[in-house]
């Protein structure tokens, strides 16, 4: 019988360095022609939405759906043998796996040595951004801007606690980045929150927040300077990446130019100019599901508390 997860065993099983590992497992299958990527698609009923994506790995011959909604995320895990094995609930789950994500990115495209964070956004996706980057070494120092100045008091205390390290808050989301290594975006802007101007020589970028077509967070320069420019999946960011895609129709960007994420973790002397700026468009993928569920579940099991469905 599959097994019901909720939330709060997925934050009981699911940590982040083994988030990592595991995500970065499945783009190197994926590196080798052992994964799968079926990329997101946004099914209208009315005034509601279900986006629908999945993945798969050969080893484990797994599989999974995820589908959410307005608040409920569910990612459905299949074994080729065995059929389904569990029903998730993946707001945890998501949160921590796209941080992942961004881990992996980072320790291939960051200059040796960085550690001064800038972040732009503080959602439910914004703290695990921050743990990632502190779980790989790449977080020495942390900046944040929000808009909203009482989010940003509040947000920045409880990471402080949780991160055991000061977090400054800033009043512009230009003094956030001015200084730093590693920039993160984690916002649903539709026009641009981060400008090539503000950024320092050597930068990398995570633009994390805007997974649509319609969402724009970063300056169009941004893209046109980056020395290396990386996406999770190319397929899906010809869908959803709205300033990779403006700029292909405006003949300013190849798409052949854009690396997959499995490609930068499966290069095996990939190096970078010390001065020159990367960047990672995050969009979030279903194969980074299938690798997180499948870690939970097997957790699930060898704890032995999960044994019969529960709903």
């Amino acid at each position: 019988m599959p097994i019901y997860l909720k939330e709060a065993d997925v934050a009981e099983l699911f940590d982040m360095p083994s988030a990592i590992e595991a995500v970065r497992a499945a783009f190197a299958a994926r590196a080798r022609g052992e994964a799968v990527i079926v990329p997101r698609t946004r099914w209208e009923f009315g005034d509601r939405r279900l986006n629908v994506m999945g993945g798969g790995v050969h080893t484990p011959n797994r599989y999974a759906l995820k589908s959410y909604g307005s608040a409920a995320h569910h990612v459905l895990l299949y074994s080729a043998e065995q059929g389904l094995l569990a029903v998730i609930e993946a707001n945890t789950l998501g949160q921590i796996r796209t941080g992942a994500a961004t881990a992996i990115a980072t320790e291939r495209l960051a200059r040796p040595g960085a550690g001064k964070v800038g972040l732009i956004g503080a959602g439910r996706q914004a703290r695990t951004q921050a743990l990632a980057l502190k779980a790989i070494g790449k977080l020495s120092e942390l900046s944040v801007f929000v808009r909203t100045r009482s989010d940003l008091e509040a947000f920045c205390a409880k990471l402080a606690r949780e991160l055991a390290m000061p977090v400054r808050a800033r009043v512009s989301a230009e003094a956030a980045v001015a200084d730093a290594d590693i920039v993160v975006t984690v916002t649903n802007s539709a026009t641009p929150v981060l400008m090539h101007d503000w950024l320092k020589p050597g930068a990398h970028v995570n633009a994390v927040g805007a997974n649509a077509a319609d969402r724009r967070e970063l300056d169009p320069e941004i893209v046109l300077r980056a020395a290396v420019v990386v996406t999770d999946d190319i397929e899906q960011a010809q869908r959803e990446a709205g300033e990779f895609i403006d700029l292909h129709k405006a003949g300013r960007l190849d798409w052949m130019s854009v690396k997959a994420l499995h490609q930068i973790v499966a290069a095996q002397n990939f190096a970078r100019a010390d001065g020159a700026l990367t960047l990672f468009k995050s969009l979030g993928v279903g194969l980074e599901d299938v690798a997180a569920a499948s870690l939970i579940y097997d957790r699930a099991m060898v704890s032995g508390r999960f044994g019969v469905t529960t709903n």
